[in-house]
């Protein structure tokens, strides 16, 4: 009996570690498209010379950036879902589409 229930009670441990780590997987997905959202209203601001972008713009990239590299890595060791995967390569792609217009 008591071997079942540390079974089980091993699954609902295992369960719940799955669900944490996606969900900070989801917060670091979100961070980035706010990110990349932000960079892109300073992005286009600074190209018509707001200097109060201009200034913020660069620090939006490099935020961007870096979650960009967190989420590459944990796409690599699959840490990530393919619906995590697929919102990262939809928010990669909107920066690829501002930057060529």
């Amino acid at each position: 009996m008591i071997v079942k229930n540390d079974a089980v009670f091993e699954l609902q441990l295992l369960k719940i570690n799955k669900n944490s780590i996606e969900e900070k997987w989801d917060k670091k997905v979100n961070d980035h498209e706010n990110y990349v959202k932000e960079y892109i209203k300073h992005y286009k601001k600074s190209l018509k010379g707001n200097s109060n972008s201009l200034s913020k713009y660069p620090y939006m990239k490099i935020k961007w950036e870096a979650l960009g590299m967190k989420l590459d890595k944990a796409q690599k060791k699959e840490l990530l879902t393919s619906k995590q995967i697929k919102k990262v390569l939809k928010t990669q792609l909107k920066i690829v589409t501002i930057c060529c217009e």
